[in-house]
């Protein structure tokens, strides 16, 4: 065991977990499940990993930690590279590629092995925590990034096929997305969007690939105690996740001029993403997430509540999560914990101070 503070399996990266400004937060939320990860490869349990099937439907599969990570997480030539940029997705991205979560790279040759975007996630959610635990689901917030990212990954694989990306397109594509800024000239549309996505996604079933990891921490209802069975990770493919989104996405409205909603703008988004790397090779995700905002702040993509994903997600693991809380301290290594520093909410402070209403 370390003496000081560490995480498992986290040998090589560009956090010093020895300072305590790698505890923060927002660093501990990428840093901590990638470790878990580590962890569950070490024990030899496998990811949930969630596929989409020919049926556009979501399917529960497994993914060692060694094949979502290109390499062995304990090797000793494993670098972890934390919110870094993916720099395999420059080709296609004009300005910067997109800002990955977690990106694993070989330490000796400095090969970029694999990039994942990360939501560490509370089970269950406020809409789900008074319903019985089969039931309990966890909110998912998908920030601008996030579809930055999905778009280069489903563009990734027509790199070398620019031809077979046109199919979707047309030759001369949809034009500029300045034609796309109102409601009203985008909404007639959405269906003929909506259908060609859904046929670029259908028809790549067999190039799926793991994008998105989801770890999940469970407490005993809305409380702030962990259940004794606490953690586990799932892994959404690229095509999965599209269905966070795609299922709510807006078809032809009745009226035209009707607000375009979060999901539906993440579609249009990513639709003409692809459609400019059908034009011309690549895609400027600044210029489209500018203009293509249809009154909607971009504080975040969209979010999914746990009414939604526990029912694409609902299995034993979910129920059960398979890492128990009694293994987080072999997690958490030299005393690593006491360098985290939560936020302090007021309303957390009333909720543990009961005795300020007796």
């Amino acid at each position: 065991m370390p003496n000081t503070p560490a995480l498992f399996g986290i040998k090589n990266s560009n956090r010093n977990f020895a300072d305590s400004e790698s505890w923060s937060k927002n660093k501990f939320n990428s840093s901590f499940p990638a470790s878990l990860i580590a962890y569950m490869g070490s024990k030899n349990i496998r990811l949930v990993y969630l596929k989409l099937n020919g049926k556009s439907q979501i399917e529960k599969h497994f993914i060692s930690a060694k094949d979502l990570f290109c390499a062995d997480p304990l090797s000793d030539d494993l670098y972890y590279s934390f919110e870094s940029s993916y720099t395999p997705f420059q080709p296609i991205s004009i300005g910067k590629p997109p800002s990955v979560d977690l990106m694993l790279m070989n330490k000796k040759t400095s090969k970029i092995l694999a990039g994942y975007e990360m939501k560490l996630t509370t089970l269950p959610d406020e809409s789900t925590c008074k319903l019985s635990e089969d039931k309990y689901g966890s909110e998912i917030v998908i920030r601008m990034p996030s579809i930055h990212y999905l778009a280069c990954s489903l563009a990734s694989i027509y790199k070398d096929n620019q031809a077979g990306l046109k199919t979707y397109f047309g030759k001369k594509g949809f034009g500029n997305v300045s034609s796309y800024i109102e409601a009203a000239q985008v909404n007639p549309m959405l269906k003929q969007i909506w259908d060609r996505m859904n046929h670029l996604i259908v028809d790549n079933i067999a190039n799926q690939k793991p994008a998105i990891i989801q770890p999940i921490w469970k407490t005993i209802g809305k409380s702030a105690v962990l259940a004794d069975n606490c953690l586990d990770v799932f892994v959404w493919s690229n095509l999965a996740f599209t269905r966070l989104f795609m299922t709510e996405a807006m078809n032809t409205p009745a009226d035209s001029t009707v607000a375009v909603n979060r999901p539906t703008r993440a579609l249009i988004q990513l639709f003409f993403m692809l459609n400019e790397v059908s034009v011309r090779g690549t895609f400027d995700s600044a210029d489209i997430f500018q203009k293509l905002t249809y009154t909607v702040k971009n504080d975040k993509a969209f979010s999914v509540s746990g009414m939604k994903t526990n029912k694409l997600m609902a299995c034993d693991e979910l129920l059960k999560p398979r890492i128990s809380k009694y293994e987080i301290k072999d997690i958490i290594l030299g005393g690593g914990q006491k360098l985290l520093s939560p936020e302090r909410r007021f309303d957390a402070v009333l909720v543990n101070s009961p005795e300020l209403f007796n």
